[in-house]
């Protein structure tokens, strides 16, 4: 009896120390918020106090005075896309950040004239280090390209665009879009100026297209005027705006899944049936050996 009380609690301390690693190991996922290292988002949203969003049924019910990232590397379901859409239509502001994933879907569905090229933007001329950094210096007259010089991209991609859409930034003469992946401008391939950042209304709200999502990541910040380009961005709404980042269309890995479902289990411990539950486990959990006891000794007599 006595052994089986030890592995008991040697079972419990073992789980409990599992969940502790994994609340507080850091995410290594590409724009996590909780990643700290060179390709995570954990310096945006310090700077910016961002709140993570896992699901648009969670969108704020104030949008007027909110901002929406998307990084759209998973596909939308059609009720994504209809709370999407009625997100801005309500005066949200959308950040859609993309260069190989998902965000023509989000402009189809809205019926917005661009797309992303979903190819990479080379520049063998203006860049930082190669020409897989492309550096902007083309800005339109904006409150987001305000005390702009240059900013720096990272594997970035092109966008077209059409009517009703505002140019906000674009790339150098000497750019191009490389199709065929031989890294040489060939004449078949779209040349630049390509813009790489623009904008269009939706009804009483914003979409803010950005071709390279990369630069909101911890190492980007920093290079040329990225983070002051952020910031404008961040404060079209002004300085006290709502921002969330969309974490449900980023790649998963299962530390991620595990930290979610611990988080689900918090939310829902927090509640008072929730409270009831656990206060409940660790009574019994206290009064079973003595339980065990007194029935062990009641089958020795």
């Amino acid at each position: 009896m006595e052994l089986r009380r030890y592995l008991l609690i040697i079972s419990l301390a073992i789980a409990a120390a599992l969940i502790i690693v994994v609340w507080l190991y850091p995410s290594s996922n590409d724009f996590s918020a909780d990643n700290p290292s060179w390709n995570g988002a954990a310096e945006f949203t310090d700077s910016f106090i961002t709140s993570s969003l896992r699901s648009y049924a969670d969108l704020t019910e104030n949008p007027d005075n909110s901002i929406l990232i998307v990084i759209p590397y998973s596909d939308f379901t059609d009720s994504d896309l209809a709370l999407l859409s009625s997100y801005i239509n309500d005066g949200g502001t959308l950040v859609l950040a993309d260069d190989y994933g998902y965000g023509n879907t989000v402009l189809e569905h809205l019926q917005i004239n661009a797309s992303f090229n979903g190819e990479p933007l080379l520049d063998p001329v203006f860049n930082y280090k190669n020409s897989f950094f492309p550096r902007i210096t083309d800005f339109a007259s904006s409150a987001l390209t305000e005390n702009l010089d240059s900013i720096v991209l990272n594997h970035a991609t092109g966008m077209t665009f059409g009517t009703g859409v505002e140019i906000i930034a674009q790339s150098s003469a000497t750019s191009f879009i490389d199709i065929n992946g031989n890294q040489l401008y060939d004449q078949e391939e779209p040349a630049g100026p390509l813009p790489v950042a623009a904008q269009a209304n939706f009804g009483d709200g914003i979409v803010i297209m950005l071709s390279d999502p990369s630069i909101i990541i911890n190492c980007m910040q920093d290079m040329d005027d990225n983070l002051t380009f952020i910031t404008n961005i961040m404060r079209v709404k002004g300085t006290n705006s709502q921002i969330m980042l969309d974490e449900s269309h980023l790649p998963s890995a299962n530390l991620d899944e595990a930290k979610s479902i611990l988080t689900s289990m918090r939310d829902a411990l927090a509640t008072p049936a929730g409270t009831i539950a656990v206060v409940t486990a660790i009574v019994v959990l206290i009064l079973l050996p003595i339980w065990l006891r007194r029935k062990g000794g009641n089958h020795g007599s």
